[in-house]
């Protein structure tokens, strides 16, 4: 099982006290509120058993009471003085408030007696406040009054002469609070706060114990014990407090600003720019161990100063080896990058002009191959010092990698870095690389890319600008130099993209994305189609991509003979397909590294049992540079023997055209496009000159195609001067078997 890893940021030591500071101060918080939760809870404990207390003790006081005023009504009504009023009501008023009250029959909490006939009538005026008697007969009512809680205790009086007959009736008027203080001490139950809860003139007739109301008399001692334990958890929070704050300061104190001047030390150290010349940290350290640490840094800094001088020319040899190509001794790609990075970080929040320059040779990679790496190193070495002399004192010229080379102008107008690419180009083209042992002229193609005004931003471009617009340099008739400009934009982006270079991959590696068109050569005498060119395109989800971003990537990834042997392949699955018509032809366009690759012989052979039924034509391109003209032309002989036919194309647009008519094996010139186009302009001298060399091709035995025809005074003009076949959008385009007109 793996192991998982965390990312870890470190703290300061007093975040770390800090942290420490609050983890104890939640912890004591926690407890501290279990405390005060276990404090709530004994008292709400205690007030429970204390509320069970006093509901037990009013219970027996209300039983005490109810008995007791059971014996008083019982001793009032078997009392002889209660008959003789019974019997004789003269003297009723006197006794009852003298006798019976105060006469020691009734406790004091008896407020009134009263007394009446077995009719329910009162023996005399009735005492204030009782209520006149109803039969039959209540024995026990309560009702408030005048705010006060009284019980009315109605008692029959047997008649002792008749058995089972009343003589009349006893009513006690009993104080309910002074009656229940009376029988029973209250412990739990505060005595002043019973009462009943009852409404002004509310009457009820039993069920007292349902209706009392009290309050609990406090217990003094739970409850200073209470306060005692909060007052307690206060202070212990305020010693805790105390404590932390002085854990703080003597952590800051004794550590964290001591670190602190270690630290900054070091960096001190680190940051310097003359040098460590800085002097030791002093000052004793109260904490041992860090003033070890002090100690071993200020020795740790003296063996620094020690190293320092050595160091210094140390690290200047470094740079130079690490910065410098040690080919050329010019720049390398990685001084490139710092000076680029610096370059950003400069512009960051300015407005500067830059512009950028790429350097490559053309065709490198045949001379290389054909005249050695030594010869190579001795080319990109000259070509170095060249440029490197053309540019101004104060440029840096960078070797990017293989022949690829790059400098950067600040602050220079685009006209002012356009002279210096044309000084460049001349200054390469008039060098003599005879010298090296190498015949073929040496070229180089540059891109520019320039951004006047700019933010850092848009300067993050300019070098994937500066390599579009080099790959728009290496085309035919761009002249060597080429200055990026938006309309580059979408088709350089095609020309680099992965997309492209895959599909280019893909392409060579299988052909199965690999897609031929085919655009008709018509003999302009008889106006038929005599052959077809054979032109490739890569179809990629729907897209079709065209050769001017096809051949860039071949050209720059130097893959022109595996893409011409892929071209070959499509093509020969074609004819044996049967889709090209019997009695036609085919030309085949051939690079110059494919022409003097050992394969090329071998390769073409694979058409020879077509030759009898179709006229196939072998075209040169002649912008391409052939580096074995001499073994080029040896395999070009040794086909036409075999019944190909020989094209130079593009004449007029690339190296020595005449030269390389004059050397090489041909039978068909094909002039460029651009040459035909001068025709359209009459009177212009270009044009002259283009009618006097196909005059002079045509005498020389050469077969002609115009190239181009667009219109139809054009195609007029070329039959007049003598062109034998034309091929242009006037005679038709390029397209699939499947959809060309028929022949």
């Amino acid at each position: 099982m793996p192991f998982l890893h965390f990312s870890f940021s470190p703290l300061s030591v007093k975040t770390y006290g800090i942290v420490f500071i609050v983890l104890g101060t939640l912890f004591f918080a926690f407890t501290s509120w279990l405390m005060l939760n276990k404090i709530h809870a004994t008292q709400v404990d205690v007030e429970r058993n204390s509320q069970r207390a006093a509901s037990a003790e009013i219970a027996q006081a209300l039983v005490q009471l109810t008995n007791e005023l059971e014996q008083v009504a019982n001793a009032l009504g078997e009392w002889d003085e209660t008959r003789q009023q019974l019997s004789d009501s003269s003297y009723y008023g006197y006794w009852r408030d003298n006798r019976a009250l105060h006469g020691g029959m009734a406790p004091d909490y008896v407020n009134a007696v009263e007394l009446y006939n077995r009719h329910g009538q009162p023996l005399g005026a009735v005492a204030p406040g009782m209520p006149g008697l109803a039969l039959p007969l209540q024995r026990v009512k309560v009702t408030k009054q005048g705010g006060r809680d009284f019980i009315y205790l109605s008692h029959p009086i047997q008649d002792l002469d008749v058995t089972g007959q009343d003589s009349g009736y006893a009513v006690l008027k009993v104080d309910f609070q002074s009656a229940l203080q009376g029988v029973q001490h209250f412990r739990y139950a505060d005595p002043a706060s019973i009462v009943l809860s009852l409404h002004e003139g509310e009457t009820i007739l039993s069920d007292m114990a349902g209706h009392i109301l009290f309050n609990v008399v406090p217990n003094e001692e739970i409850s200073a014990l209470l306060k005692f334990l909060i007052r307690y958890q206060y202070q212990i929070a305020l010693i805790v407090l105390f404590l932390s704050w002085a854990f703080y300061a003597a952590l800051s104190t004794l550590l964290a600003k001591p670190l602190l001047r270690l630290s900054q030390h070091i960096d001190t150290l680190r940051d310097g720019h003359d040098g460590l010349m800085l002097e030791p940290l002093g000052g004793a350290l109260a904490v041992k161990e860090l003033e070890k640490v002090r100690n071993s840094l200020n020795d740790y800094q003296h063996q620094l100063e020690s190293m320092h001088s050595s160091l210094d020319q140390k690290n200047t040899e470094l740079w130079s080896m690490a910065h410098r190509d040690s080919l050329t001794g010019v720049f390398n790609r990685r001084c490139f990058d710092e000076d680029w990075g610096m370059l950003l970080s400069v512009a960051d929040g300015h407005r500067v002009s830059v512009s950028v320059m790429l350097f490559d040779c053309d065709h490198f990679k045949p001379i290389n191959d054909t005249y050695g790496h030594h010869a190579g190193d001795h080319v990109l070495k000259s070509i170095a010092q060249i440029l490197q002399d053309t540019l101004r004192s104060g440029d840096r010229l960078y070797r990017l990698g293989g022949d690829e080379f790059a400098t950067m102008f600040l602050e220079a107008d685009v006209q002012h870095v356009e002279d210096v690419a044309k000084r460049c180009v001349e200054a390469v083209d008039q060098y003599d690389f005879s010298v090296l042992g190498i015949k073929e002229p040496i070229r180089i193609s540059i891109g520019l890319a320039h951004a006047e005004g700019v933010n850092a931003e848009s300067l993050v471009m300019l070098q994937k600008q500066a390599d579009v617009a080099m790959y728009y340099a290496k085309r035919p008739g761009r002249g060597k130099i080429a200055l990026y400009v938006e309309d580059m934009a979408h088709d350089g982006n095609a020309l680099l993209s992965n997309q492209v270079t895959n599909a280019v991959f893909e392409a060579i590696a299988s052909g199965a994305c690999l897609e031929m068109h085919y655009q008709p050569v018509v003999n302009l005498g008889s106006s038929k189609i005599e052959y077809y060119e054979a032109l490739a395109r890569i179809r990629r989800e729907q897209e079709l991509i065209m050769p001017g971003a096809i051949f860039p990537v071949v050209e720059g990834r130097r893959l022109e003979a595996e893409m011409d042997f892929a071209i070959m392949e499509k093509v020969l699955a074609n004819l044996r397909d049967g889709m090209i018509p019997v009695g036609t032809g085919l030309s085949i366009n051939i690079s110059g590294p494919a022409v003097v690759h050992p394969r090329i012989k071998e390769k073409l052979l694979e058409f020879e049992p077509f030759l009898k039924d179709y006229k196939l034509v072998l075209e040169i391109t002649e912008t391409a540079l052939i580096t074995q003209l001499e073994k080029a032309s040896a395999n070009l002989n040794q086909l036409r023997a075999k019944g190909f036919k020989v094209a130079l194309d593009d004449f007029g647009s690339g190296y020595s055209s005449l030269g390389y008519l004059a050397n090489m094996p041909v039978d068909i010139v094909k002039f460029d496009i651009s040459l035909i186009r001068s025709l359209e302009q009459d009177g212009e001298r270009q044009g002259s000159i283009v009618e006097g060399l196909a005059m002079m091709i045509k005498k020389a035995g050469y077969s002609m195609v115009a190239e181009g025809l667009e219109t139809e005074q054009t195609l007029e003009k070329v039959r007049h001067l003598g062109f034998s076949h034309g091929q242009g959008y006037r005679l038709g385009r390029p397209a699939p078997f499947a959809v060309l007109p028929p022949s």
